[in-house]
């Protein structure tokens, strides 16, 4: 009797061993297909298409800064060193025709000047008229051309940084929706495809023509000493970059908010499915809890990776048109202090009205990049690593 209650332990023994060694396996399997998770992802997202959607100029320039890869090891090749030479070498480029336009700017300029003391021995002021409007139309036009390529070229970079923001959305919520955060995954993409296609249209619709009426306007104000607009234009001037402002403030603020509480629903909402799967299901029940932790934990890398790919991107696209900006907006004022040295109203007031006109182009410029880093580092810092 003895003896077979012995023999029957020993089987159960035997049994409860076999069932915990079949276990172990399937955790160790778990784990080991949870290592490959990220490659997986990766080439289901397809990611390496995200640099399709970029111009090759950035994509010149991620290569330069040692950005070669979209994933966890993005950041593997940059450098403090890296990004300062790519910021110079953007300088460089811009610099030789910058260089030669204020040269210009100058050139004409003196001969203004030189016209100018001729017209005080002249005693007809028809003909002193005349110079004045013949030497700023000649300053006009030297101002005009540029200043118009800079505006294209301003739209023509918000237009690929909203192409790749649109490529990049759906990307991403894929990313959160695999993570758990499906409820965040839903307010980012009505609010950033909604912005996003916001922006496109306002580029082409108000910008461009706005920005090109505004700078005919402080052309015309200038050549013409009847009509003084200098008001008007300074009023336009605060009132494009107050209503900027305003909107940037609202759109980050309800992104903010909607992402914060969205977040603590879906981070409830894992736990209760870890909960669940850990108390309701027996035996293997903490094992797939724990395989299912380590699985948001890979997607929230690559999530983290994405994020910081598109923040290096976004910065790429837009960085060559703000130092052209710069430089131009430093090639204009260097060239109205030279008039202001020379004591000459009207090269001063129209080198003035186009210093305006590529202000609010940079404020435009900023805040629409400054929109797609921030809400992009909004919604991959949101929640912590959402396990």
């Amino acid at each position: 009797m003895k003896f077979k209650v012995v023999l029957c332990f020993c089987i159960v023994m035997l049994i409860i061993l076999f069932s915990m060694m079949d276990v172990c396996a399937v955790s160790d399997e778990s784990y080991i297909s949870d290592y490959d998770v990220l490659s997986e992802m990766s080439d289901t997202l397809d990611l390496n298409s995200l640099y399709n959607e970029l111009p090759e100029e950035a994509k010149l320039s991620l290569i330069n800064m040692g950005i070669t890869q979209i994933g966890p090891s993005t950041l593997d090749g940059v450098t403090f060193t890296s990004l300062i030479n790519e910021l110079l070498n953007s300088v460089k480029k811009e610099s030789t025709s910058v260089f030669s336009a204020f040269t210009t700017f100058v050139a004409v300029i003196l001969i203004y000047a030189l016209f100018e003391g001729f017209a005080h021995s002249i005693t007809g002021d028809t003909l002193r008229e005349v110079l004045s409007v013949v030497c700023a139309l000649c300053l006009a036009c030297a101002l005009i051309i540029p200043v118009t390529d800079i505006i294209d070229s301003a739209v023509q970079t918000i237009h690929h940084a909203t192409d790749f923001m649109l490529a990049f959305v759906p990307v991403m919520v894929a990313v959160l929706i695999s993570c758990g955060k499906s409820l965040s995954s839903s307010g980012y993409y009505a609010l950033m495809v909604g912005a996003a296609q916001g922006i496109s249209q306002l580029s082409d619709k108000v910008i461009t023509p706005m920005l090109n009426v505004f700078l005919g306007v402080n052309l015309c104000s200038t050549i013409i000493p009847q009509v003084n607009l200098s008001g008007l234009s300074a009023l336009f001037s605060k009132t494009i970059k107050w209503l900027l402002s305003f909107s940037f403030t609202i759109f980050s603020a309800l992104l903010t908010f909607k992402t914060l509480i969205s977040t603590s629903i879906d981070t409830v909402s894992t736990r209760a499915v870890r909960y669940t799967v850990s108390s309701f299901i027996p035996v293997v029940g903490t094992a797939l809890a724990e395989a299912y932790k380590t699985v948001q934990g890979s997607v929230n890398i690559l999530k983290n990776g994405m994020g910081i790919f598109v923040i290096f991107a976004v910065g790429a696209v837009f960085l060559p048109v703000i130092v052209r900006l710069f430089l131009w907006s430093l090639s204009i004022s260097l060239s109205r202090t030279v008039a202001q040295i020379i004591n000459l109203r009207l090269p001063v007031e129209m080198m003035q009205g186009v210093s305006t006109v590529l202000s609010v182009l940079m404020a435009v410029v900023i805040c629409i990049m400054a929109l797609y880093i921030i809400s992009t580092a909004l919604i991959i810092t949101a929640g912590g690593n959402g396990v």
